[in-house]
């Protein structure tokens, strides 16, 4: 079990620039309430900072305020993009730092969303059912999925059918996994309104007279021994964004078990991204580290030479049990949490790749992307999404429980909205709710008793836990 452990939070944690401000700093557990009446410091700095010297604390605002019905309510205005740390200081002592991040209007619009592109049941290659699947992604905090079996769209729908009743939390984007006749390059196909698989299965010959045609009037520039394979990419891209999906270029180098060669060598690869068939280029995921490592650095040579193409990460997952589930993972900010906003803020190049590594207690991540959005891709992965997460997880469990008629669906619906609530929480959209009078006075009633029972080993009171009555 992964807890939080910390003493205050602060709403709204994402705030937009320029703007005035009310900043709440409330208690996570009632001990912690402040004292009434009692003057608190909280010093603010930019962590982008230009600082000459690390011991000048000139470019630290400095705000006194009085705790009022057990929260430190104050006014501030972020002139700058950015993270920015909070020092509560009480008595000469930090008693806790908290973290807010001021947005540009683009981004502080858009919803920061945690998914995966990419994702296989049990209707191909998989091991689990897809609306199983479903609760899994749901379980570790996960706002979007598409599934993606291979050549498969239907299971897509089956997902959606299973819920149907229901209100869930998480986005389901219809997809597959598209390999053509004759080409082993493996496209994903996310969030279009009908299937490019059933059209070459269920009429092989006109895929066949398609991508000749197409085959004929490619550039000069496409190797000969090239131009088959990619005349029936671009077959399958376009009849992708026919059906207003997006192309995902997927996992070049993954070493399928049947082979000792990468699935796309490095040259067809590159020529592939350069093309500008593909929407974004899945980064991550679906490789072991080595294929990772070889992905990013294609990757940093096509920016070099000026190529823009969306990032995303992507489990590819088959079994809970392998590495790659909740290991690789996309952040999204879209302006809407469906699937048509995140389809079209990937396609932006609002997205961040995520590779995850550590265990449940101690994670790191490394993001792939922009500067601007890996920032604040930090940000959240650091103070948004384990909340999100520990929000979602008995969701999940409950989507789970539903499928076998073990939950009644009335309870899963109620539990559909709370990261929404969250989210509005976190970015000022909603106030956070104050602590209860009745609160206020029970913590109070215990509090004095502390105060005056006898001082023994472990009897502190006091927010820097010093001294009993360092109030």
């Amino acid at each position: 079990m992964r807890f939080l452990l910390k003493r205050y939070d602060i709403y709204p944690s994402a705030v937009p620039v320029g703007k005035r401000v009310k900043l709440c700093i409330f208690p996570a557990e009632n001990i912690f309430l402040p004292f009434e009446g009692k003057e608190y410091t909280v010093s603010i700095n930019a962590l982008d900072a230009d600082v000459k010297d690390y011991h000048d604390p000139s470019h630290k605002k400095i705000v006194t305020v009085v705790a009022h019905s057990g929260i430190l309510q104050f006014d501030f205005v972020f002139k700058t993009e950015g993270e920015y740390w909070l020092d509560i200081i009480f008595d000469d002592n930090i008693i806790q730092s908290l973290k807010v991040y001021a947005l540009d209007q683009d981004l502080y619009f858009r919803r920061p969303l945690k998914g995966d592109f990419h994702g296989h049941s049990y209707r191909s290659d998989g091991k689990h059912d897809p609306a199983a699947l479903a609760s899994y992604y749901r379980e570790c905090g996960y706002d979007f999925m598409t599934m993606t079996d291979h050549n498969r769209y239907f299971p897509s729908d089956e997902l959606r059918d299973w819920y149907s009743d229901v209100k869930i939390g998480l986005t389901v984007i219809n997809g597959e996994e598209v390999h053509t006749p004759g080409s082993i390059v493996h496209i994903v196909h996310a969030g279009g309104k009908k299937s490019v698989t059933d059209v070459y299965f269920r009429n092989t010959d006109q895929y066949c007279k398609e991508y000749k045609e197409i085959e004929k009037i490619l550039p000069d520039s496409v190797p000969e021994r090239y131009r088959e394979r990619y005349a029936m990419a671009k077959w399958a891209t376009d009849y992708i964004h026919k059906a207003q999906g997006l192309a995902i270029f997927a996992h070049p180098f993954w070493r399928p078990a049947s082979s000792r060669c990468y699935n796309v060598c490095n040259e067809f690869a590159k020529l592939l991204l350069e093309s500008g068939m593909f929407d974004a280029y899945e980064l991550v995921g679906g490789m072991n580290y080595d294929g990772v490592n070889m992905s990013v650095a294609l990757y940093n040579d096509l920016r070099a030479q000026g190529l823009k193409l969306p990032v995303v990460g992507s489990s590819d997952v088959h079994s809970l049990v392998t590495k790659d589930f909740v290991y690789h993972f996309s952040i999204v900010f879209a302006k809407d949490n469906t699937p048509e906003e995140i389809i079209k803020a990937v396609s932006e190049g609002y997205s961040v790749a995520v590779e995850m590594s550590g265990t449940e207690k101690d994670r790191e991540y490394r993001c792939y992307g922009n500067l601007r959005l890996v920032t604040y891709a930090q940000f959240l992965l650091n103070r948004y999404f384990p909340e999100t997460e520990l929000i979602a997880a008995g969701e999940g469990v409950a989507m789970r429980r539903y499928l076998i008629g073990l939950e009644d669906g009335n309870v899963l619906s109620a539990m559909a909205d709370r990261t929404d609530k969250f989210y509005k929480m976190f970015f000022g959209i909603e106030p956070a709710p104050v602590p209860a009078q009745s609160t206020l006075e029970r913590e109070n009633k215990w509090r004095t008793m502390q105060l005056d029972s006898p001082q023994t080993r472990g009897s502190s009171l006091g927010l820097n836990g010093k001294n009993k009555r360092n109030i």
